[in-house]
């Protein structure tokens, strides 16, 4: 398996918790509304709501959901390098066509 940069990590962290934020945008709204207004008390007064909250997105962000991301990341990073390096390929083929004075029609006839 291909390692990932500690940058490409984060970014899949991230997503994941984007994603289970709006997975739990319930929980999430409900203690928000709990919080608003409250400073010291918010502990003690919406301790349930943040520990529903937590809860619903610990479930939701398994290893498994990790891992699966992690899988898709890579695949989809691997694709992206081959056609970029197929394009760099092209480009420095036809640079150098041009700078021989080879016309694309002579490569094409054989």
């Amino acid at each position: 398996m291909e390692a990932l940069s500690r940058r490409e990590e984060q970014d899949i962290m991230e997503t994941a918790k984007t994603q289970a934020l709006k997975h739990c945008d319930g929980h999430v709204a409900a203690f928000a509304d709990c919080a608003t207004g409250r400073t010291f008390s918010l502990p003690f007064a919406c301790k349930g709501k943040l520990d529903a909250m937590q809860g619903c997105m610990k479930d939701y962000m398994t290893q498994d959901r990790l891992d699966h991301m992690k899988l898709e990341y890579i695949a989809h990073r691997s694709e992206n390098g081959r056609l970029a390096v197929e394009a760099l390929r092209k480009s420095r083929e036809e640079k150098l066509r041009k700078m021989a004075g080879i016309k694309e029609e002579a490569s094409v006839r054989r």
